[in-house]
């Protein structure tokens, strides 16, 4: 966990993690370790003339543990610190962190430890005082106290392991996830945008929808014993092949490949317009006219059946007012009952759409069935989507 206090200058990165601490019993009493890792805080990089940690000493539920004599404490990842001996303060062991001159916390780790901790039988929660001299300045060093509490569970309580059976799965895929747990606590899996759910008669679980986007997962333990009340809490991430995205803001500054139907990005389909002929002759449409309200997208869609040889069918939507090529669609005979073509033009708030289709009657009398369809689909907000 990371904590910060409200005047801090540093951020305390608290381990170890993700294991809890357990109480100890008189046959296999736990040794614990703690780990604070410095950093710098919301302010930014700051000078660092000394640490203070302060480790409650007692049999009581907010105390570590009985045996003082038996902690020690080390520096990692630094070198000009200094751990001085630990000395006794009333209920508390006091340890010191001194580097040789005020030291800048930058993003470089700095770990203080205090190991050789037997911990005591009491569940609960124990607080540990850090104490900070830092000036943002290199002067004027003020200290600032932050509390970091650590959780005693029961011996008998685990709760490891919680990883998913895939690290990636395919879009659309739901995960799986799994963990080790005792039976003597509830669990609750927190996922996605406010999702929930109580699984603690499980230890395999899979997502009650596929996932189409990485998500993050939370297990959070809870276990009562001794009249308290302890949680604890691991996570894990799943990612998602291709993934669908949900973005406020997208600025490109290069090239854009779309390898799916231009449908898929936009919603809200409205037909602005069909031509349909089952009669004998010619379909020539006069023009139809759209004023959009919005940005959007005029999607075409033809198909003609039993079209003759020779002549060609066509469809375009386009623009009235501005010199852009029309999206075209050109069907002609190749041999098949059947022929089929769609195309897609992009429209800007006020444009107005054009839609005109014509294609010949067939030969020796027969009849050309066929239709040409134009849809909208709006980019936002718009009501209505499209005026006539």
């Amino acid at each position: 966990m990371t904590v910060l206090s409200a005047d801090s200058l540093l951020g305390y990165a608290i381990g170890p993690d993700p294991e809890p601490l357990t109480v100890s019993t008189a046959k296999d009493p736990v040794i614990g370790r703690l780990d604070i890792t410095l950093g710098p805080g919301n302010s930014g990089p700051a000078y660092c003339k000394s640490i203070t940690v302060r480790i409650p000493i007692g049999a009581g539920a907010t105390a570590l543990t009985e045996n003082r004599a038996q902690l020690t404490s080390a520096v990692i990842g630094a070198n000009g610190w200094t751990a001085r001996p630990g000395y006794a303060d009333g209920t508390w062991q006091v340890f010191e962190f001194v580097p040789d001159r005020p030291v800048q916390v930058t993003g470089r780790a700095v770990t203080l430890v205090v190991s050789q901790i037997e911990v005591n039988e009491a569940v609960g929660e124990a607080g540990i005082e850090i104490i900070e001299e830092t000036s943002p300045t290199n002067g004027s060093f003020t200290p600032k106290t932050t509390v970091a509490s650590v959780m005693k569970f029961p011996a008998e309580f685990v709760f490891r392991n919680f990883r998913p059976t895939k690290v990636m799965v395919p879009n659309g895929e739901p995960a799986v996830l799994r963990w080790d747990g005792s039976a003597d606590a509830a669990y609750t899996m927190f996922w996605a945008r406010n999702s929930s759910q109580d699984v603690s008669n499980v230890r395999e679980w899979a997502t009650p929808e596929p996932l189409t986007a990485p998500t993050g997962f939370m297990l959070q333990a809870t276990v009562t014993a001794g009249g308290q009340t302890l949680t604890h809490t691991l996570t894990t991430v799943v990612m998602v092949e291709r993934p669908d995205l949900e973005i406020g803001h997208l600025d490109i500054a290069g090239r854009t490949t779309f390898r799916g139907p231009l449908e898929g990005l936009i919603q809200d389909e409205v037909l602005l317009h069909e031509s349909r002929r089952f009669d004998d002759g010619e379909v020539r449409d006069p023009d139809a006219e759209f004023r959009a309200q919005g940005p959007g997208f005029g999607v075409l869609k033809m198909s003609i059946w039993d079209l003759p040889d020779g002549p060609t069918a066509s469809a375009s939507v386009g623009h009235r007012h501005r010199e852009v090529q029309p999206a075209m669609v050109y069907l002609t005979h190749n041999g098949r009952e059947f022929d089929a073509g769609s195309a897609t033009q992009p429209f800007k708030a006020g444009d107005t759409i054009r839609c005109l289709a014509e294609w010949p009657n067939k030969n020796s009398g027969g009849k050309s069935y066929g239709t040409a369809q134009w849809f909208w689909y709006p980019l936002g907000p718009q009501e209505p989507p499209v005026r006539v």
